[in-house]
């Protein structure tokens, strides 16, 4: 079966997911499906800190250039808020990973801010100003919510 996973993936999926609904678990390439398990769960990390990098990019945008708001930058904002809830609610065990993945997805959200805005990296604090709280909308942040 170990061929066919990498020779056809989509025909690994089913015939994999058909043996594990007809309990036979001795006919399943146990270590792809365990890479496969492990990966879903690297790809919600991944979604999640994604989103939080574009809401936090649009948070900064929002805070470095009040003259330049805009009804795209709100609902951008209101949009990655419901979606980074709606992924906690999904799966409620990656709250925790918010705080750890907080640092990196500072790091892109300002790359994203300068590629919007054109400003320089001094423009931007170091660390995030913003605590989870206040990104996810919990407190206002930046005047709107």
């Amino acid at each position: 079966m170990n061929s066919l996973y990498e020779a056809d993936f989509f025909q690994w999926t089913q015939e994999t997911s058909d043996r594990l609904r007809r309990g036979e678990f001795t006919k399943i390439d146990v270590t792809a499906l365990v890479e496969e398990v492990e990966d879903l769960g690297k790809r919600q990390q991944s979604a999640l800190q994604s989103r939080l990098a574009v809401l936090i990019g649009h948070l900064l945008k929002w805070d470095r250039q009040a003259a330049k708001r805009s009804n795209g930058w709100q609902a951008t904002i209101k949009l990655q808020r419901s979606r980074i809830e709606r992924l906690l609610s999904q799966s409620p065990s990656l709250r925790p990973f918010l705080c750890e993945t907080l640092p990196q997805a500072y790091s892109d959200a300002v790359l994203l801010a300068i590629k919007d805005t054109g400003l320089d990296e001094k423009m931007f604090p170091k660390t995030c100003p913003y605590t989870i709280d206040e990104i996810l909308c919990s407190k206002d942040v930046s005047g709107y919510c």
